[in-house]
């Protein structure tokens, strides 16, 4: 749920900070077994899609459970990809723009990235279309030449 909302003017940047209800479960990330909070993580920092073309920041603090079987554990979080600096709508976003520009650099310049950030998001968004195909199963093949 979101407790709080700053808008910084000067630095075109509205951070929204995000939390969660008291006592409610958590799913393990690797068993999905419901458990009870353990402690919190750093707080860390996500990046939406704009606001009123204001950069628009995710903060939370990252709850963490401690499964019996797996050890203490972060949770992850519907709205991002483990280690995305990036939430799941802006990564769609920056995927979009990347395939109707000529170059990775000029899609950064329309949305204030870095380089290597677009980069990033495109190498996952890569993995994640090679996981969904079907491996390949060649009957025959020929050689040319």
């Amino acid at each position: 749920m979101v407790t709080d909302v700053k808008l910084d003017l000067e630095s075109q940047r509205v951070e929204v900070q995000v939390d969660h209800p008291q006592g409610c479960p958590w799913p393990c990330p690797r068993c999905g077994k419901g458990l009870v909070l353990h402690d919190h993580g750093p707080e860390r920092s996500w990046r939406h899609l704009d606001t009123c073309q204001l950069q628009t920041i995710l903060k939370a603090r990252m709850p963490r459970v401690h499964c019996p079987e797996h050890g203490v554990l972060q949770i992850t979080v519907p709205w991002a990809e483990p280690r995305s600096r990036f939430t799941q709508l802006m990564g769609r976003w920056i995927i979009g723009v990347l395939q109707q520009c000529a170059t990775v650099r000029g899609a950064c310049r329309l949305l204030h990235l870095p380089w290597d950030a677009a980069f990033g998001v495109m190498q996952r968004a890569v993995r994640r279309g090679h996981a969904r195909k079907d491996p390949l199963s060649l009957r025959r093949i020929g050689v040319d030449e």
